[in-house]
Parts: structure tokens; C-alpha cells; sequence
């Protein structure tokens, strides 16, 4: 499914609005396509080509790569869709968080809990960023997906984000198996702030020493 979105996101005529987007936001889709950015399209396509590779309805939905409509039917859940694809610590996907487009609501949805997918219990990017975490000694924590990409862009490789909501105490467990002391890199706005206070209670009753940057205006 990663494989057939990031091509989708490359090749597709209808990702046209999501690489311009990604262009806008000031990233090269070159420099993107390593971290196996995808776009998930509208209709039924993705569902049809995962059945052709050979898998069933119930694996797909067990994988929350479709979902089941009020009337019995089945659709892709990522739909029109910007997908960042989340990795376990062997470097496997085993979800997407998924970017709306234009209008809509949730502006981010991520794969439902599922077997391989535990959202309190992942780190976006931990997987490349584990090793630049031993050495540099300490682990740099980003709110979300873009922020991270955009501080790996520049070079600054240990660094991780929550999936799209606050800290968990997963989380925190999981960022002590590689370093004792964490900076949070939050919006300076009221509620970056609030979120950092937040993020760093849980860090702190982890056992993690925790730092605080503030952004300038």
C-alpha cells in the first residue's frame, strides 16, 4: 500500500494539487520521495489494485486500508489524501496519517488501531532517527509530521513527532530506550506552549530530562 501511494503521489495526474501543495509548504518532491510520501486519490482505484496483488476485503480492513460504509460497502479510508506513511522501529509501515486536501474535516486522519498499527505507541520518524539520537544524546521532539520533515531537511536528523495528538506515556517509554534527555520544539504560540507543559509532565514522569526551546517570532 506505501509503494502503490508514494508512486500514485509521484506519477498520478490527479496528485497534481497535492505536489503543488508540498511545493507551497516549501519542499521539493524529490527530497520527499525517500521518506515514501504518498497520495491516496479519490474512488476506488487503491482498493482494486490491492485486490489484484491478491488481498482480501477482511485483510485490507483489518489493516484499516479500507472502510465499511452505513450500507455494508466498502471504500479506501484514505480519500483525497495527502499520506505520511508511519514506520515501526524495524522500519516497517504500518500506518499513514493522511493530510486533507483543500476543505474538510479531520484535517488529519490517521490508520485506525489494528494489529501492527498502535497510535500512543509510535513515533513518526523514530526509525531513521534512532541512531542520530545515540550519538547526538539527546532526542528533539516536533509537534507534527511537517515540522519534522522540514528539521531533516536542515540537517537535524534526531528528531521524532507525536501522531497527530498529544504525548503519551507510550511514548515516552519508547524515547528513553535511546536517550535520557528530550527538547521540546513546539509552536511559541499559546497553545505550542500549553501542548509543551503537557508533553513535558509526561516526559518527566518517564524519568527523561526535559528542555524547553522557544522559537522566535
Amino acid at each position: 500500500a506505501g509503494e502503490w501511494y508514494a508512486r500514485r503521489l509521484r506519477d498520478g495526474a490527479d496528485a497534481g494539487p497535492a505536489r503543488e501543495y508540498l511545493q507551497r509548504r516549501g519542499f521539493a518532491l524529490e527530497d520527499l520521495l525517500p521518506v515514501g510520501l504518498g497520495y491516496a486519490p479519490k474512488g476506488d482505484e487503491f482498493g482494486a489494485a490491492m485486490r489484484q496483488l491478491g488481498f482480501k476485503d477482511e485483510r485490507l480492513l483489518e489493516a484499516g486500508l479500507l472502510a465499511q460504509r452505513d450500507d455494508g460497502s466498502l471504500r479506501p479510508r484514505f480519500w483525497g489524501r495527502l499520506l505520511f506513511p508511519i514506520h515501526d522501529l524495524r522500519g516497517r509501515v504500518v500506518g499513514f496519517g493522511g493530510r486533507v486536501l483543500g476543505e474538510g474535516e479531520p484535517k488529519y486522519l490517521n490508520s485506525p488501531e489494528s494489529p501492527v498499527f498502535h497510535k500512543g505507541r509510535l513515533l513518526y520518524n523514530l526509525h531513521q532517527a534512532k541512531q542520530a539520537i545515540r550519538q547526538a544524546e539527546h532526542a528533539v521532539v516536533v509537534e507534527g509530521y511537517f515540522d519534522a520533515l522540514r528539521l531533516v531537511q536542515a540537517g537535524v536528523e534526531h528528531v521524532v513527532a507525536p501522531l497527530g495528538t498529544g504525548l503519551t506515556a507510550d511514548q515516552a517509554t519508547l524515547l528513553r530506550r535511546f536517550t535520557e534527555q528530550v527538547i521540546l520544539l513546539y509552536d511559541a504560540d499559546a497553545p505550542g506552549m500549553r501542548a509543551s507543559f503537557r508533553a513535558a509532565d509526561v516526559l518527566l514522569r518517564a524519568g527523561l530530562r526535559v528542555s524547553v526551546a522557544t522559537l522566535p517570532p
